[in-house]
């Protein structure tokens, strides 16, 4: 078990709740109705994230004084202050069991409604609520207006505080350990699903959440980066990318290159360049620097190389969710190019592939960061393969 370290729950979610009140405020609303893991989390400190499918099966309904009632499908009756050290959790509801919200649409609305008229909610902020269960709601309470604040709330996370710098440093250091025991599961004969048996059980031991993410990429090409039972061999070179919450819900999200033996001079070469871009990428980002700007510096210098660019954001923001905010991407591809500011935490993720004997062998690294007043502090302190 890793020793995590010791925090103040309560204080972490009063610092998170006063921002939220805040924003309230200045939206003019009186509650707010949250679908989304990470919302419910960050608002409540109720943990939702059980199972990746259930994105849609839990709901809380939040008061102006930022206390709570919490819909989920592991009660059948109403329970009153289910949780002695979460004062401000009033009660849990019931909702239906192990199913898609719209697959009840009728029982969510009437749920959902129920709550909002018993609390006299007049002005609701709503994260993420599929069409027709909002339209059924204002049916029901046609004297509420709603209004989606998802982008507002996510903008609320863009700076972490020094708590929640250390959970994220926590975080991150549990996956690198388990990224150190990928590398060592690497053998001639060993498949991609060994490689990630290795770290998700490094993960496992550490006692983290969840595990976000686990994906391996042997003889694949870009994009289909899932393990498939290919086997490792001689001279080959892979890469797998992994995640997981840790303490507080804060996430981790970190890639390596790895080799068995000695790869060709083409990957060599090839993988030297990618971590010269890697380099490239972290002496850009620092505060008043716009996203876009890291996008180009990275892809810029792989195209000068000759190599294939990243195709998709060499970057994003990590919090209580693994990608969240400020996304690093072209300026084309994004609403806003935001600009890096200190207490943001961040991955870098530069791609890039080469050709041998036909076939692209696809490389990536990723780190997370922390962005302080003269850059990057790296979290993710996990060695880099030697080629």
């Amino acid at each position: 078990m890793h020793d995590w370290p010791t925090f103040d729950a309560a204080q972490l979610r009063r610092e998170r709740w006063g921002k939220t009140a805040e924003l309230m405020a200045a939206l003019g609303l009186d509650h707010l109705l949250l679908t989304t893991f990470d919302a419910i989390r960050y608002t409540t400190d109720v943990r939702t994230l059980i199972i990746a499918e259930g994105f849609d099966w839990f709901a809380a309904v939040v008061g102006p004084e930022g206390t709570c009632d919490v819909l989920v499908p592991w009660v059948d009756e109403r329970v009153d202050d289910p949780e002695p050290d979460r004062p401000w959790v009033r009660s849990l509801r019931p909702l239906p069991s192990w199913a898609p919200a719209l697959s009840h649409r009728t029982s969510w609305v009437r749920a959902l409604a129920g709550v909002l008229r018993e609390r006299g909610a007049r002005r609701v902020g709503v994260d993420l609520l599929a069409s027709d269960l909002l339209e059924g709601i204002r049916a029901e309470l046609p004297e509420t207006t709603f209004r989606g604040i998802a982008t507002e709330l996510y903008d609320l996370r863009l700076r972490k505080d020094a708590l929640e710098i250390r959970l994220l440093e926590a975080a991150s250091a549990v996956n690198a350990r388990a990224a150190e025991a990928a590398l060592a599961a690497a053998r001639p004969g060993a498949l991609d699903h060994d490689v990630l048996a290795a770290a998700m059980a490094s993960l496992q031991r550490a006692g983290v959440e969840y595990l976000s993410h686990s994906l391996c990429n042997v003889r694949r090409g870009s994009g289909t980066w899932f393990a498939v039972g290919n086997e490792l061999r001689e001279g080959e070179a892979f890469f797998f990318d992994i995640g997981c919450y840790g303490a507080g819900g804060y996430a981790s999200d970190m890639a390596r290159v790895g080799f068995v033996g000695e790869p060709p001079a083409a990957i060599r070469a090839a993988y030297r360049r990618l971590l010269e871009a890697h380099r490239i990428g972290e002496e850009t980002a620092r505060p008043g620097v716009r996203a876009s700007e890291i996008q180009a510096a990275v892809n810029g210098y792989l195209e000068r190389q000759g190599l294939p660019i990243t195709p998709y954001s060499v970057g994003h923001g990590i919090g209580l969710r693994a990608c969240e905010l400020p996304t690093i991407h072209r300026a084309d591809r994004m609403d806003r190019d935001q600009m890096l500011a200190e207490g943001m935490v961040i991955a870098l993720e530069p791609e890039t592939a080469v050709e041998v004997d036909g076939r692209p062998v696809v490389l990536k690294v990723e780190d997370d960061y922390v962005v302080e007043r003269d850059g990057l502090r790296r979290l993710t302190d996990a060695g880099y393969a030697t080629a």
